[in-house]
């Protein structure tokens, strides 16, 4: 009879997310997650090394003393082809972001993975709207051709409300992933609805 995950029956949207510390570091072992690279990453310090050159930041989710699962964040620009926010009289095809450098959840660790995005969505919009103009959050989702079937993040993305900077890229795209934006304005107006105007005497 296989043995009980250690991550059974956990509800992570109820398991705080926490900054990087020397103490979170030092729970990477037993972390299983489906691409190999993201655990090589965080046992052989690149995280931490990235973290303290300020090139990105990481935030944890853990539960006793597991890693369940990390996530990234470092500043990027969004490029599209067509000027999106055109019908609110801004045409640029460049805007400031936060981009989702690395997700990374142990496999067993079911909703942490989505916890983490949905934790770093209103992270970006309680902290860093109110300071610095920012208007997505992008992620480089990750596509995979040398697997069979092929790896293809994007599917994750899609549920959470992302969408493709490029929806009429070919696949399998010319480069190992496909750049996907989530478009913070309802989440802002939800967190601070603007006060109705005063009327003009």
């Amino acid at each position: 009879m296989p043995s009980q995950s250690k991550f059974e029956g956990i509800d992570f949207s109820q398991i705080p997310v926490e900054r990087l510390t020397p103490d979170i570091l030092n729970l990477g072992q037993g972390f299983r997650c489906l691409r190999g690279e993201f655990v090589t990453y965080w046992k052989q310090g690149r995280i931490k090394r990235e973290a303290d050159a300020h090139i990105c930041h990481c935030w944890a989710i853990r539960s006793t003393e597991s890693l369940a699962g990390y996530i990234t964040l470092l500043a990027d620009k969004l490029q599209v082809e067509n000027p999106i926010l055109a019908e609110e009289g801004v045409k640029y095809q460049t805007f400031p972001a936060v981009k989702i450098g690395l997700l990374a959840v142990d496999r067993r660790a079911k909703g942490a993975g989505r916890h983490l995005v949905e934790w770093a969505i209103e992270y970006v919009v309680s902290e860093i709207v109110p300071v610095v103009g920012v208007r997505f959050v992008t992620v480089d989702a990750l596509y995979d051709r040398d697997v069979e079937p092929a790896y293809d993040a994007s599917g994750f993305y899609t549920k959470l409300g992302f969408d493709f900077a490029d929806p009429h890229e070919s696949l399998p795209p010319e480069v190992p992933y496909r750049t996907m934006y989530f478009d913070l304005k309802p989440v802002i107006e939800l967190f601070n609805p603007q006060p109705p105007r005063a009327e003009s005497d």
